[in-house]
């Protein structure tokens, strides 16, 4: 692989939502083993592999969604608990798998923990880069409910364990063109030699 195939690869990622998800097909399991198998080989500091997955696929998909109502609701009144329970409804309806991400912290405590949460950002990465190959569209979801104690709890982590996050994935409808992609600003207006 030379540069520029890597270079496609990466500008070629991006996130999809379900409303661009065909609710009438579901992604094999096998593709989502292969997902899997590309986050395993994430770099971790000390060789400590702090990633670990819940997969929800089939029926489990709504049984997710609705332990993400029920952690939103913690802090969103009947009233605003609504539209967002409405929301998570029609996501259970289309998205065909959800991938959990969650560090498992070192017993040891080897590295740091913001180490480790680097680290499973990387096999979240390297899910992404992977998705288009198979087929497969999605996005990272994460915000306060991912981050928060009752998510832990609903999960049934560990004491020293975090969810990282969300990979909600489908089958595209039809894959829209490459130029929709956010083009990002000038790298050179992020980097200051020294």
């Amino acid at each position: 692989m030379d540069y520029q195939e890597v270079h496609e690869l990466i500008k070629m990622r991006r996130s999809l939502y379900p409303a661009q998800m065909d609710e009438t097909k579901s992604i094999p399991d096998e593709d989502i083993w292969k997902l899997l198998e590309l986050a395993n080989f994430a770099p971790s500091h000390k060789i400590t592999e702090p990633w670990r997955f819940k997969v929800f696929g089939g029926d489990k998909v709504s049984k997710f969604y609705d332990t993400l109502i029920q952690v939103n609701s913690e802090w969103n009144s009947v009233d605003e608990m609504k539209p967002i329970a409405k929301k998570l409804q029609g996501k259970a309806e289309i998205v065909s798998h959800v991938i959990v991400l969650y560090m498992k912290r070192d017993p040891q405590e080897k590295v740091p923990a913001h180490e480790e949460e680097y680290a499973c950002a990387c096999a979240m990465q390297n899910m992404l880069l992977g998705m288009r190959s198979l087929n497969i569209i999605g996005y990272w979801g994460t915000g306060k409910a991912a981050a928060s104690e009752a998510m832990r709890k609903a999960l049934k982590l560990g004491e020293n364990d975090k969810c990282i996050g969300f990979l909600q994935l489908g089958v595209p409808k039809i894959l829209p063109p490459d130029s929709t992609k956010r083009i990002p600003g000038d790298v050179k207006d992020k980097v200051e030699w020294m």
